[in-house]
């Protein structure tokens, strides 16, 4: 087939080349038709342009595309056109519960309201605060609206109070420009919601932003609806509403009772087989100790044994045992060399070692609070991260600012009025709502596994000292933990942040911004 004169006036407006051989489809391409294109490409020899103008180019919306699409999915197979498409999801109003459980496949970009630089205390067009409202009976909707209220009352006062006493306490140089102005109000800001922040419910309402593939989004459906919580389920076919209303094709059997149908029961059965074992088999658990970070295990016990790995990819025509097997003989001298060439100069943290340090994984139990737990699980490289149910068993801790600016005891309240409202919930059956009353002060338990490529990231981003004191702190004692067990590893890591006064560098952060947004303004 060759392109006629007018099949490259067509590419111009939805190819950026139409002679080249790399090129990229531009908005003016149907992105549904562009997906399905794609997918024809394990059996077709063509340039890809020419089986888009001869195949999909001029297919239209409504019953002949519908058609279209039938063949072209029963041709390929549901997920290797579903892999293709992007969506752009968004959710409003979704509760600090429901925004983890959103943001849990790993294959998709997530971005959300960030409670370390926006005040929660805005209220809505009716006067509300921003909270969800779960499915309750009457006597305990009223009880929880009221303590709510109080809650995002004592949150307002001392979010606003703490950022008082932040700027009188480090107040502007008269000699600051308005780049530099702005950098303090920001840094000063995000200083008081950090400490603030334990204090909001995990019913508070944010928007959370998703980038995902039609797949990715299917099973993000399918998992929502699979969950006990009201909020998950309404979602979940809120969902798979809106994306039919752009990609209806990919999401014609999602709710079909022998494919996502079979997959929420499923998903629900093993769920449930887990509880009733935990019921009839585990004792009543110890009271905590007090421990915050636990390195459970971690393989291997050598950290050199991973010389082999580290040699593989260059070492052509011969097996990875046939490696290990001559490793084994040499010094120590010898294989600490492999490992550090291997590791390398680096000049940041971006600069990360290859993929044979994959092989190493640490297992870590977390106690942290809620709040920080949700920066963490940001993480789409670690393994098998699961929470167990929020309650306010474990506790909390009163940020040092909060004391230091005198809301120690409003601080508290808040806490004791949430509590109150959990007991009450869970008297009355409502165990799964009684989540909403918990605040991100909380703590609470959760686990994660991470390879050692993926702890060279979490480590040396987590600890910068931008970030939140709450999850430096943890971060900090894994990585303490990990170079115990393997010294050479936690030693590369080396821009793994230490002691940093935060309070600095998050002005020095604020000042970078502003620079930045003054050279972009100038050009």
């Amino acid at each position: 087939m060759h392109i006629t004169d007018a099949g490259y006036e067509l590419l111009r407006d939805i190819v950026t080349d139409s002679y080249g051989n790399v090129y990229v489809f531009t908005k003016n391409a149907d992105p549904v038709m562009v997906a399905a294109a794609m997918a024809r490409l394990s059996r077709n020899p063509h340039d890809l342009r020419k089986t888009f103008l001869r195949e999909f180019a001029h297919t239209k919306g409504g019953e002949q595309a519908g058609a279209f699409f039938e063949r072209v999915l029963a041709g390929y197979g549901d997920d290797s056109v579903a892999q293709l498409l992007t969506l752009q999801v968004v959710v409003e109003l979704a509760s600090n519960i429901l925004t983890k459980l959103l943001e849990w496949g790993r294959l998709a970009a997530y971005l959300e309201q960030s409670t370390r630089y926006i005040f929660f205390d805005q209220r809505d067009d009716d006067g509300n605060f921003r909270f969800y409202t779960p499915p309750l009976s009457v006597r305990c909707v009223t009880r929880y609206r009221a303590a709510m209220d109080s809650v995002f009352s004592s949150y307002s006062r001392v979010v606003r109070g703490v950022t008082e006493h932040v700027r009188q306490k480090k107040k502007k140089d008269d000699s600051f420009d308005a780049g530099l102005h702005t950098a303090w109000l920001g840094a000063t800001r995000a200083q008081a919601c950090d400490a603030a922040r334990p204090m909001l419910p995990a019913a508070t309402t944010s928007t959370v932003g998703i980038v995902a593939s039609a797949q990715s989004i299917e099973r993000l459906i399918l998992f929502l609806a699979s969950q006990d919580l009201h909020e998950c389920q309404e979602v979940a076919k809120m969902l798979l509403r809106e994306v039919r209303k752009v990609a209806s094709p990919f999401f014609t059997k999602t709710d079909s009772p022998d494919r996502g149908g079979a997959m929420i029961v499923y998903q629900k059965d093993t769920r449930e087989a887990m509880r009733c074992h935990v019921a009839a088999l585990l004792r009543d658990p110890k009271p905590w100790d007090g421990t915050i970070v636990q390195l459970i295990d971690f393989f291997p016990k050598d950290e050199l044994s991973l010389v082999p790995e580290m040699l593989f990819a260059e070492s052509e025509g011969i097996s990875l045992p046939e490696i290990q097997e001559q490793v084994r003989h040499w010094s120590t001298k010898q294989k600490e060399d492999v490992f550090s060439d291997c590791i390398g100069k680096r000049l940041n943290r971006r600069h990360k070692p290859g993929r044979a340090i994959e092989k190493v994984h640490y297992e870590w139990e977390i106690v942290g609070d809620y709040g920080t737990f949700r920066d963490l699980q940001r993480h789409r490289m670690v393994d098998a991260l699961e929470w167990q149910h929020l309650s306010p068993a474990y506790g909390f801790d009163v940020p040092p600012l909060i004391e230091e600016a005198g809301f120690r005891t409003e601080f508290r309240n808040a806490f004791e009025i949430a509590e109150r409202l959990f007991d009450v919930l869970q008297r009355e059956g409502f165990h799964e709502e009684a989540q909403y009353a918990t605040l991100l002060g909380h703590r609470m338990r959760y686990r994660f596994i991470e390879n050692a490529r993926e702890a060279f990231h979490l480590h040396e981003l987590r600890t910068g000292p931008q970030g939140h004191p709450g999850y430096r702190k943890i971060v900090q004692e894994m990585h303490q933990l990990l170079a115990l067990r393997h010294p050479r590893l936690g030693a590369a890591m080396k821009f793994v942040n230490k002691g940093e006064d935060p309070e600095l560098t998050r002005l020095a952060s604020e000042i970078a911004t502003q620079r930045k947004l003054a050279l972009l303004e100038s050009k």
